[in-house]
């Protein structure tokens, strides 16, 4: 055998052994997530990892640190570059983001899954009412004064931080594309419904600074706070089902203990 093909043989027996002990990790992370608590224990550490991103971005906000000048160099940069067909396909993407678009939606696919899907609907409800809540305080909280006018093509009327239209992207359309992914037998859907989780966001994120309606932080504490809402929906529900489980497994085992042996 040559030294080229027995390199590649060594690479390819490597390749294989990873994959297998990757698989197996996963396997026995999946399992361990199965149970409540730790499924608990991990969904808190990921709510705590975003509150703090979400905290120390609000923070440099208030301080006018690094981030504010990124936020007035980056809406000077987009205003001196729109283009007339950018800013109409941004004002459409811009749209499918408006919170009353967003209701109607919402009532449409909630009354869909209410009869055999109600879990998903109601993650749904809860993620999108209370980022909404909170985006709403937020912008009453801080206050902060849109873009100058004559940077912006779009007139708003509320405060700018955090984004709602951001929110509205995560807490709302990547968290029911998600659920599709879940729900999606088809491989190739999956890729679908996944690669919508990801764009919805980024679009309407985009847009909203192209517009110049929005600071890149208002767009980074939107998606944010549409993170945690998600995440906390995901595991409430989460939770709920596996306690369940648990439960049912455990009732199981005591009328039946021979079997459990």
């Amino acid at each position: 055998m040559s030294q080229s093909a027995f390199i590649f043989a060594r690479l390819f027996c490597y390749h294989v052994c990873m994959r297998k002990q990757t698989s197996l990790i996963m396997n026995h992370i999946h399992l361990w997530l199965e149970n409540p608590w730790p499924f608990a224990v991990f969904v808190g550490a990921a709510l705590l990892y975003v509150a703090a991103l979400v905290s120390g971005l609000a923070e440099e906000v208030l301080d006018k640190e690094s981030i504010v000048r990124v936020d007035g160099w980056l809406v000077h940069w987009l205003a001196a570059h729109r283009t007339a067909f950018g800013i109409v396909l941004f004002k459409e993407t811009s749209f499918v983001g408006n919170w009353e678009l967003a209701v109607v939606v919402l009532a449409v696919v909630v009354i869909f899954l209410w009869s055999h899907k109600r879990r998903a609907a109601l993650a749904l409800m809860l993620s999108f009412a209370g980022s909404e809540l909170v985006v709403y305080f937020g912008k009453a909280g801080f206050g902060r004064s849109r873009p100058p006018a004559v940077l912006s093509v779009v007139k708003e009327l509320d405060a700018s931080f955090p984004s709602g239209h951001a929110n509205i992207s995560v807490a709302f359309y990547a968290l029911g594309f998600y659920l599709l992914f879940r729900a999606t037998r088809s491989p190739r859907l999956k890729r679908l419904w996944l690669a919508l989780a990801f764009l919805f966001p980024l679009v309407i994120g985009f847009g909203r600074l192209y517009l110049g309606a929005h600071y890149l932080s208002d767009v980074l504490a939107g998606w944010s706070v549409g993170l945690w809402w998600s995440i906390f929906a995901l595991g409430v529900f989460g939770f709920i089902r596996r306690r369940r489980s648990a439960k049912s497994q455990a009732a199981d085992s005591r009328s039946h203990p021979n079997t459990a042996k």
